[in-house]
């Protein structure tokens, strides 16, 4: 119908843009927002090497291999050619609202293009932790557990408000070409920005019992470490050449706990599954 005044023409169309604005903020705010880990840092336990005497692998290389270093390169670039980066973890708020006491999230790999700057993501596509994750005051932040790290340097960092606390999942880390599969695993970082655009501070938390570790034996195409038991490198495991001991107990067994720090980048999420709330899903 067409307006009968210019005036009524001026508020039909203000109306309209305001409820086009609206619905665009809603649909906003329920959209899944991505942190995509810059980079990621084994800070406790450190992992040790005999050759030329006992060495510390984890951030100093050693014919040209170290832990983190090899962590670094595999997020941070495409080696292989093939258009997505190489390691991509991935964190998913389903939405992302920090003026709630939790949200839903997704944590675990995905694939992410190559290069990192201006990156698209996939979904997590393989979960490892999923759940309501606790937002809000200090005791939502994670820390480490009491007698459980060495002081080693770099030392571990540890979030602060505004932050997230996730649930608890199993995850198979890829530590530089090394498979270590945790248990008990969870998360946590600093949000940065309204909205948030980075997460800083982030710590990733996670234990392997002995027995686990003595039976994941590392990939032949290591350098130094290729076909041994992954304990042998642990302080404390059998085999292993440094003088002292990282080991740890979670409930009665004997293991590690593995403590890394990230900072996470926001990122686009392409092809997003819908956000979830409660039980069901928003179509």
């Amino acid at each position: 119908m067409p307006c009968q005044s210019v005036f009524r023409c001026r508020a039909v169309t203000a109306a309209l843009g305001a409820l086009l604005l609206a619905t665009t903020t809603a649909s906003s705010a329920q959209s899944p927002a991505g942190f995509r880990f810059a980079d990621l840092d084994l800070r406790d336990p450190h992992l040790f090497v005999d050759a030329f005497g006992c060495r510390d692998i984890t951030d100093t290389p050693l014919l040209g291999f170290s832990v983190n270093g090899t962590l670094q390169t595999r997020i941070q670039t495409d080696g292989d050619g093939d258009g997505s980066l190489d390691l991509s973890y991935l964190v998913e708020f389903l939405p992302l609202d920090t003026s709630q006491a939790s949200n839903l999230i997704d944590f675990g790999g995905a694939q992410c293009s190559a290069p990192a700057t201006g990156t698209t993501c996939t979904p997590v596509l393989a979960s490892a932790v999923a759940g309501d994750a606790a937002l809000g005051p200090p005791a939502a932040c994670l820390a480490a557990l009491p007698g459980t790290l060495r002081p080693y340097t770099p030392a571990l960092t540890v979030p602060t408000t505004p932050c997230f606390a996730s649930p608890t999942g199993n995850l198979t880390l890829d530590l530089g070409g090394v498979p270590v599969t945790l248990r008990q695993v969870a998360l946590s970082a600093t949000f940065v920005g309204t909205p948030a655009t980075e997460l800083t501070n982030g710590l990733l938390r996670g234990f392997i019992s002995e027995t686990d570790a003595d039976n994941t034996i590392l990939p032949a195409s290591l350098p130094l470490i290729g076909g041994r038991p992954l304990s042998s490198l642990l302080p404390g495991g059998t085999g292993a050449c440094a003088a002292h001991s990282d080991k740890d107990v979670l409930d009665g067994v004997t293991g590690w706990w593995f403590y890394l720090n990230f900072p996470a980048t926001r990122v686009t999420v392409a092809g997003a599954a819908p956000a979830i709330f409660g039980d069901g899903f928003e179509p």
